[in-house]
């Protein structure tokens, strides 16, 4: 397999590319509107989709002419050939290189005026290139495992999927874990929420080569958000199971309560130690008084300290919901906890989650980026983790998921295009 790296990224020269990119962005920010008056899922969210990934096909072609060129030779990346898909080594996959500003874009539904691309290729985006680099993404496990076996691959051949196993993982290793997470309303026993944990489940025992590569674990009870950081390291994936058709509530909100996370320091202030600026012989609470006013005559005051927060801040930081409490990727990163596999099945959970995920360390993001029924949520989950648990890389995984569903649902259906990845398409259960 070979990966195209596309840099889209505008810099100083992008005077060509920006027109397409706003006029993407601004017609991506009236998809919501379209399926509150249209429904979820009619032919105008199609045909909206549609007219995106034009847009978008346009910016790429504006930044590379031969961006898409079957027989391009630079920017290419030699992947191992993903084990799930029929097509094996000939497959090309698209890694869009973009700003922060555009990552959350639907780019999956790239359209170059005849058909979607995904119906051909699997599609990731991301602010780096597919190459594998030094710094933090080299540090992950499970990249310097692909690594080794792409240079195996060119060496001596493909390997199957159990000489892969036994290649990285010793008899006595455990087996990788997703932790299954049930943000439905709250409820211990939410029927869509034991449904699609179900149906992962069942996907995840699709055994390719006759080998499990993961296994799904649910907490036994009640998981606070700082339990999850404490415990997140055991896992290898999450999957958040939460609403996926309308935006979803925080407790206490709707009442007009403060939600006391909001106060929470975030992921970019400096945590200083309690004792560094410690006045001896002074009283403790003197002491702190006098900080805070030195701290507010220097305009230092961290956000958290403010008395007001308004209702605007609050939902800037969209969070998940668990029973316990709220979580966000930046509490995960503050405890290096982000696991390298985050699937969200929440709402629009591409554009409020996806890019805080890559920051607080995750490698592979998906999540939808249409307002979806619950069902049909449900259904796509399954459909990827089953590509996946036979060796398919995730964005391969991905593009099949959706084309199971495009045969499921039918052509005109827009929420087989309902999700999107960011990250390194690459990653692959056998490598973690």
């Amino acid at each position: 397999m070979r990966w195209l790296d596309i840099d889209i990224r505008c810099g100083d020269e992008g005077a060509s590319v920006r027109p397409f990119l706003e006029r993407a962005q601004a017609r991506r920010d009236t998809l919501a509107a379209i399926q509150r008056e249209s429904g979820l899922d009619s032919p105008q969210v199609l045909s909206c989709l549609e007219e995106i990934g034009q847009l978008l096909f346009r910016a790429a072609h504006a930044a590379d002419a031969s961006a898409f060129a079957p027989d391009r030779t630079d920017g290419v990346t030699r992947a191992p050939a993903p084990l799930g898909s029929a097509a094996g080594r000939d497959v090309t996959g698209y890694h869009l290189v973009v700003d922060d500003k555009v990552l959350d874009l639907p780019w999956t539904a790239l359209h170059n005026g005849i058909h979607f691309l995904l119906e051909q290729s699997p599609i990731c985006v991301s602010t780096r290139s597919s190459r594998p680099v030094a710094g933090a993404e080299a540090q992950h496990q499970w990249m310097r495992r692909w690594e080794e076996d792409a240079f195996t691959e060119t060496a001596l051949g493909p390997a199957s999927l159990g000489e892969l196993i036994r290649r990285y993982r010793p008899e006595a290793c455990a087996e990788p874990t997703i932790l299954f997470l049930d943000g439905q309303g709250g409820a211990a026993d939410s029927v869509h929420g034991l449904r699609e944990r179900d149906m992962v489940h069942g996907a995840l025992e699709a055994r390719g080569d006759g080998q499990r590569l993961a296994r799904l674990a649910a907490p036994s009870g009640a998981l606070t958000p700082a339990a999850l950081a404490t415990t997140a390291h055991g896992y290898q994936a999450f999957h958040f199971s939460g609403a996926t058709a309308v935006a979803p509530v925080a407790p206490g909100q709707a009442a007009g309560v403060l939600d006391l996370d909001i106060l929470s320091p975030p992921a970019w202030s400096v945590r200083e130690d309690p004792t560094e600026f410690e006045v001896v012989g002074v009283d403790p609470v003197t002491s702190l008084l006098d900080q805070i006013n030195e701290k507010a005559d220097a305009g230092r005051l961290a956000p958290w300290s403010r008395p007001v927060v308004s209702q605007a801040v609050a939902e800037a930081a969209p969070c998940w919901q668990l029973e316990d409490g709220p979580v966000r990727p930046e509490d995960l990163a503050h405890k290096h906890a982000a696991p390298p596999l985050v699937f969200s099945n929440s709402y629009l959970s591409l554009q409020s989650l996806g890019a805080r995920f890559l920051a607080a360390g995750t490698s592979v993001f998906v999540g939808p980026q249409l307002a979806l029924a619950p069902e049909r949520a449900s259904e796509f989950a399954a459909e990827f983790y089953h590509a996946l648990a036979l060796g398919t890389p995730a964005a391969e995984s991905l593009r099949q998921a959706a084309l199971a569903c495009r045969r499921r649902w039918g052509a005109h259906h827009p929420a087989w295009l309902g999700y999107g990845i960011m990250g390194s398409g690459t990653l692959a259960l056998q490598y973690l």
